[in-house]
């Protein structure tokens, strides 16, 4: 065998063993190529599978594409950022408190921590597995939320920086219900930052939403430590951190002030650690001084525009408006009026990371608390340039004509010689239809104020007045009529002056809110009659069907419901629900507003979309006084709603007594039962009213009567442990051996019940069992040879 083997392995091969040898090897070659191509394609199917489900995420994506992306760049920007966070005591209860709630607030004064203690807390959020989205209207809120998918919403600044206005609160309005209950889902939250000096303010506290969880970071609890400011100073100031340790107390913005030197380290330290503001007023007075006169004049820009400043404004042509702006503050800062917007935008850049930041080709300040500085700064150097010129948002916000109590400290005070100047700026604004910037400036709070603003008004042509009067606000808040503004604000002597001038008294907001609504959601009775002497439509219901009466039966303002109906309003008119006016007031126990309806003679027997009758919501609320009126007059007691329930099961289930009495001496059915078979007897039995249970007994209810399932009281109060009324249902004769439908008695409940109370208090012997009245009733029905059926 060995000398054939060795034989074969030198012989030559013939013809056919050759081909034979060739076509095994092409078939080794196709086989690695099969495989190849196998594996090929696998890859392709699972890139295929990968791209399918990148696709089917997509569509299902509650947020558009381009609206995630910059999400994702920001949220990128933010993690770069959050490499120099200190982790600090407020930021792990932001975060503890993030987790256990559905929305918090984090507030602080400006330069304090707040907005990176949103962001870290944001990210660490993100890592816990939240869809994080940025976003600043109220109603994307509403757009972008997924309720398969964990989310937090993030809004830094919440109603903005210096003062909070009635328009930044309606924008909320009519999303606020939906929101809480996107939150009450538990999938969704919000987190917030916000100024104190906003969240302060009384106009604030219609946000509910965002009082229910807050983290104050100036609070005793959260503060920086000593320990945690020294950590922060050696993160920013490297080896110079021990030359500020004295000053660590002075300012709370003590984190900012750290960040501000360790971009501009040329700063001499213990002088900007002892006072940061006059640092800076020294670099720009110097600026000037030295005639970098451009460099002051884009400074000077970047006020103007309210921290705004496009760079398509230096960089492209731009409307006659915007270049006499450019032109005018040139001048003010001795520039020639002519100089090139590419020489200030150069100049413009060479502040960035000092004193400027650019995001998305939007020039700014690197803090809010920069800015502050600088609008105060200009406000003292170049006011006239900055009333005629700026932006009206800075008009509002940043100047009053009078000094007051507790004002900001970067609040510029105008000098006398320039309030009529002031004023007639107000007044262009309003012509151009900035007119919530008008009515919110800070100065109209002041009555003083809108006494001398008022006296210029109506120093104007008749022709401009009515012009005004009518004027709608063109920016945000579109629709916004200054008649709705004074009303909102509850300013007679404004909305006097308006309806002389010739405002459209029906004029609605966006919500359908007509301003005798927005005077009687707001209370306000002497509006609504000067309203009503000028012949505004008192019917007039806003997006909801809500009219102004519907507003003030539910909310108890009698006199403007007296005046309504006086003018002859629609007394049975109903809201979206069905409600009436008489069931508006009855629920809310506002006794005379009821007299007043039906006085008038109101429809008492008129229910709602879901049969509830005003006797009914009276009822359950327990109003004794209206619920007697009703009776009195020939209220329908025995009218059920949807659901068959009477007036008298919902009394009883509620345990009013004395209504129950009212409604059973005036015939009411007391064997009524609602759909599911339950009694008024059976509900007040399980609901444990004993008293209720006993004038239902004294009146002849049916005991034994069961509901859809065969339960009857007896059976129900055992089952729930409730003694004295199984005691009550027994000595009246209550059948102890009816059975369910199951085949469960009244005796086999009560056991069952001993048994749980047994293993709930761990009743170990025969002389506790025998305490129980309902352990004694089943003693006696077994010695009595009851049957106990058990299915």
């Amino acid at each position: 065998m060995k000398q054939e083997c060795d034989y074969l392995k030198v012989k030559i091969l013939d013809q056919s063993s050759r081909e034979i040898i060739l076509e095994i090897k092409r078939s080794n070659d196709e086989i690695k190529e099969l495989i190849k191509s196998t594996e090929s394609l696998k890859k392709a199917n699972e890139d295929m599978s990968t791209e399918m489900k990148k696709l089917e995420m997509s569509l299902k994506d509650t947020v558009p594409w381009n609206i995630r992306d910059e999400i994702k760049e920001i949220l990128d920007e933010w993690k770069d950022i959050d490499k120099m966070f200190i982790t600090t005591r407020a930021a792990n209860h932001v975060l503890k408190s993030i987790k256990e709630n559905s929305c918090v607030t984090i507030t602080a004064s400006s330069g304090v921590g707040k907005t990176a203690t949103l962001k870290h807390v944001a990210l660490q959020m993100e890592l816990e597995g939240y869809d994080v989205l940025l976003v600043t209207d109220p109603d994307d809120i509403i757009k972008f939320n997924n309720p398969k998918q964990k989310t937090l919403f993030v809004i830094d600044n919440l109603c903005g920086n210096y003062s909070l206005n009635q328009a930044d609160i309606k924008v909320w309005e009519p999303v606020m219900e939906r929101i809480k209950r996107i939150l009450s889902k538990e999938l969704s939250k919000i987190i917030v930052s916000c100024r104190l000096q906003v969240f302060q303010d009384e106009k604030f506290e219609s946000l509910s939403i965002f009082k229910s969880c807050v983290c104050n970071l100036l609070s005793k609890s959260m503060c920086l430590s000593k320990a945690e400011k020294a950590s922060i100073a050696e993160l920013y100031l490297k080896t110079k951190a021990h030359e500020i340790a004295d000053y660590y107390d002075l300012y709370d913005c003590f984190p900012l002030l750290c960040k501000l030197y360790n971009e501009n380290p040329v700063l001499n330290i213990t002088d900007f650690f002892q006072n940061p503001f006059t640092v800076y007023e020294a670099e720009i007075d110097k600026l000037k001084k030295k005639g970098f006169f451009s460099k002051y004049c884009a400074l000077a820009l970047c006020v103007l525009f309210n921290n705004n400043l496009n760079e398509e404004i230096l960089t492209e042509d731009v409307n006659e408006e915007t270049t006499a702006i450019i032109e005018n503050t040139c001048e003010v800062c001795r520039l020639d009026r002519g100089t090139s917007r590419l020489i200030l935008q150069d100049d413009l850049n060479s502040f960035i990371q000092t004193f400027l930041k650019k995001e998305q080709n939007i020039y700014k300040t690197i803090h809010d608390k920069i800015f502050d500085f600088l609008v105060y700064y200009f406000g003292q150097k170049i006011i006239c340039c900055l009333i005629k010129n700026a932006h009206s948002g800075l008009i509002k916000e940043r100047f009053l004509l009078e000094r007051q109590n507790n004002v900001d400290k970067f609040i510029t005070i105008v000098p006398p010689k320039y309030h009529q100047m002031y004023i007639q700026r107000m007044i262009a604004d309003w012509s151009k239809g900035e007119v919530n910037d008008v009515f919110c400036n800070i100065n109209m709070k002041i009555p003083q104020f809108r006494k001398k603003f008022l006296c210029c008004l109506n120093e104007l042509e008749t022709s401009y007045q009515r012009q005004l009067a009518n004027t709608f606000d063109q920016c945000r808040y579109k629709e916004l009529a200054p008649l709705m503004l004074a009303v909102q604000k509850r300013w007679i002597e404004m909305v006097r002056m308006l309806l002389d001038m010739g405002a459209d008294y029906n004029k609605c907001d966006k919500n359908g809110t007509s301003p005798v609504l927005g005077a009687c959601i707001n209370r306000h009775t002497e509006v609504v009659r000067m309203l009503l002497d000028v012949g505004a439509d008192y019917n007039k219901c806003n997006n909801n069907e809500w009219s102004a009466v519907n507003i003030a039966c539910s909310e108890g303002h009698t006199e403007i419901v007296k005046m309504l109906l006086d003018k002859g309003v629609d007394y049975n008119k109903c809201n979206n629900n069905g409600w009436s006016l008489l069931k508006l007031a009855g629920r809310a126990g506002h006794t005379e507003i009821v007299k007043m309806l039906l006085d008038k003679g109101a429809d008492y027997d008129k229910c709602d979309d879901n049969g509830w009758s005003p006797l009914k919501s009276a009822c359950i609320a327990g109003h004794k006084k209206i619920v007697r009126m009703l009776l009195d007059i020939g209220a329908d007691y025995d009218k059920c709603d949807d659901n068959g329930c009477s007036p008298l099961k919902l009394a009883g289930n509620a345990g009013h007594k004395k209504i129950v009495r009212m409604l059973l001496d005036k015939g009411a059915d007391y064997d009524k039962c609602d759909k599911n078979g339950w009694s008024p007897l059976k509900s007040a039995c399980i609901a444990g009213h004993k008293e209720i249970v006993r004038m239902l007994l004294d009146k002849g209810a049916d005991y034994d009567k069961c509901d859809k399932n065969g339960w009857s009281p007896l059976k129900s109060a055992g089952n729930a442990g409730l003694t004295e009324i199984v005691r009550m249902l027994l000595d009246k004769g209550a059948d102890y051996d009816e059975c369910d439908k199951n085949g469960s008695s009244s005796v086999l409940s009560a056991i069952r019940y001993i048994r749980k109370r047994k293993q709930r208090v761990l009743l170990e012997d025969e002389e506790d069992l025998n305490e129980c009245y309902i352990w004694r009733t089943v003693q006696s029905s077994l010695r009595a040879n009851t049957t106990i059926q058990c299915t």
